[in-house]
Formats: C-alpha cells, structure tokens, sequence
C-alpha cells in the first residue's frame, strides 16, 4: 500500500507554503484525493511532481543542482498599487 500525505507534510517535502500546495491541486498540478474530509497526496505522485517542479541543471563539472522556477517580476511606477493613496500607503519614489 502507498503512503499517502497530508498537505502539511507535502509542503513540507516540497519547501512551501501549504497553500501553494492546495494551489497545485486546485489548478490540477498535482493530483490528490480527498479521504474523509481531509485531502491526501500519494507519495509517488508527489516525487513525480518535484522532479517537473524542480529542474535539473548540469554544470560544467557534470554536479547536478536543482533550482526552482521562479519568474521574474520587475515593478515600474505604473503598477496600482504604488498608487495607492491612503493612511499609510502613500509611497513616494524618487527618480534618479
């Protein structure tokens, strides 16, 4: 029989929040069933998870490193939310 896992100790596993890991199965990143109320997370379908989530990466002296995918966001003085205007959220940025 196989090991199934709650979210806690999928996010564990995988380093993250246990909200991101209701967020991948929520957007059908990652399969999970629901058991008695509480959802469960084989273990295998988990590594096969990590191995797409975390790429794998040679460098010249044939050493594997895993890195996360993180995208890349630059924020300008165009987005909203330095717009805000408020008790405490005005945001002032100098141009240099």
């Amino acid at each position: 029989m196989e090991n199934l896992l709650n979210v806690k100790q999928a996010a564990f596993i995988l380093k993250v929040h246990p909200l991101s890991v209701r967020r991948y199965i929520r957007e059908k990143k990652l399969k999970a069933v629901k058991a008695g109320g509480n959802v469960r997370i084989k273990e295998s379908e988990l590594l096969e998870f990590n191995k797409e989530y975390t790429p794998v990466v040679r460098d010249e002296g044939n050493s594997i490193i895993r890195t996360k995918i993180k995208p890349s966001i630059s924020f300008s003085t165009d987005d909203p939310f330095l717009r805000l205007k408020g008790r405490g959220a005005t945001l002032i940025l100098s141009e240099k």
